[in-house]
């Protein structure tokens, strides 16, 4: 019986396949988006909770398109600086130029937060410029970057304006005519699920029969004890 145990357990090794760790140390939420996105494109996922995180795992086979996948939907985001962060309690005062370039970052931050929260926006990455005042040299305005990747289930595009506006908004001193904008359609493609190899099929067949000649002999043998 021993025997029987051992190959029931190699056969569900074998059935399971083999996984790969695909992202791990992840927060709660983020991890159920990853999962969700991953089974609705047909690719199976465990999820493995510890005192680190959560680890998402998946078939090796399927590891480069569970990657791409995540990459092109801006998975897993990037954790956000907040002012706490920047300014911890009991550090030594910086200089002017160096508490304006993190508040300069602090204000990116927060802005990218708001517009990765439109309906579409898979990646949102803002970086802002403040006015230069050069002795000798004329003013230059406050300018911000803004690069949008969004779903090609959405039309973005046609929200450019509102977009510079909520930005120009959000800045204090920023003219809508000076956000740099970039949007760019997103653009996912993943190869078919791998078909099984025909050895691998055999193999199981094989397993499995091999499984049930077992059962039967045992089965067997034991109906010839209690006849004896």
């Amino acid at each position: 019986m021993r025997s029987v145990r051992l190959l029931c357990l190699l056969m569900l090794m074998m059935l399971a396949g083999c996984k790969t760790d695909l992202y791990s140390r992840l927060e709660e939420g983020e991890a159920n988006r990853m999962m969700a996105l991953l089974l609705s494109n047909r690719i199976a996922v465990d999820k493995l909770r510890d005192k680190d995180g959560v680890t998402l795992r998946v078939d090796e086979a399927r590891f480069v398109d569970a990657i791409e996948l995540l990459r092109q939907n801006g998975l897993p985001r990037k954790p956000l600086v907040g002012i706490e962060d920047l300014f911890p309690s009991g550090q030594l005062v910086s200089s002017p130029e160096q508490e304006g370039a993190k508040l300069r970052y602090v204000k990116s931050q927060e802005m990218e937060k708001m517009l990765a929260n439109i309906e579409g926006v898979i990646v949102a990455e803002v970086s802002v410029a403040q006015q230069s005042t050069a002795e000798g040299a004329a003013d230059v305005p406050a300018s911000a970057a803004v690069y949008i990747k969004y779903s090609p289930t959405v039309n973005l595009a046609a929200h450019e304006a509102e977009i510079r506006a909520l930005v120009s908004d959000g800045i204090p001193g920023l003219a809508p005519q000076r956000v740099s904008l970039v949007l760019q359609r997103a653009l996912v493609r993943l190869s078919d699920p791998p078909r099984e190899p025909p050895m691998l099929r055999w193999s199981v067949v094989v397993a499995l029969l091999t499984l049930v000649g077992l059962f039967v002999g045992s089965a067997w043998l034991l109906w010839r004890r209690r006849r004896a």
